[in-house]
């Protein structure tokens, strides 16, 4: 049977997935908590309210991430039409207007009018 590791050590070795900004995200919350319910020591089981507690923490992380999944969706739509500054993956400037956003589960994207495609993330500047 192998033990997967977390913490630093999964970090390290790529077992656990992580957002860009190094957090977990609900998935490896909800992986964390079934883990602890497997190998719980069966002669003192998890009290019920601190399960409870622990779902409701659960529910309270999944609400959060989608009201700032629904958040970033609203902000990308308002650059429709804006002049913005952004980087691209080369390390350049790209400069242009906003033509069209294209939103995802987890990413939202930017068409300018010559093509050019920006990830919402990579945006430096936005001016008229």
């Amino acid at each position: 049977m192998a033990i997967t590791p977390i913490g630093i050590t999964a970090q390290s070795t790529g077992k656990v997935t992580t957002q860009a900004n190094g957090a977990m995200g609900k998935y490896d919350f909800l992986k964390l908590l079934m883990a602890q319910m497997k190998y719980q020591d069966p002669l003192s089981p998890m009290d019920n309210a601190e399960m409870v507690a622990q779902m409701a923490q659960f529910s309270s992380l999944e609400q959060m991430l989608d009201m700032s999944q629904s958040f970033s969706a609203v902000q990308s739509l308002a650059m429709l039409g804006r002049n913005i500054k952004a980087s691209s993956a080369t390390g350049t400037v790209i400069e242009g207007r906003v033509a069209s956003v294209h939103t995802g589960d987890t990413d939202q994207i930017l068409v300018l009018e010559d093509g050019s495609i920006v990830a919402m993330q990579d945006v430096l500047e936005v001016f008229n």
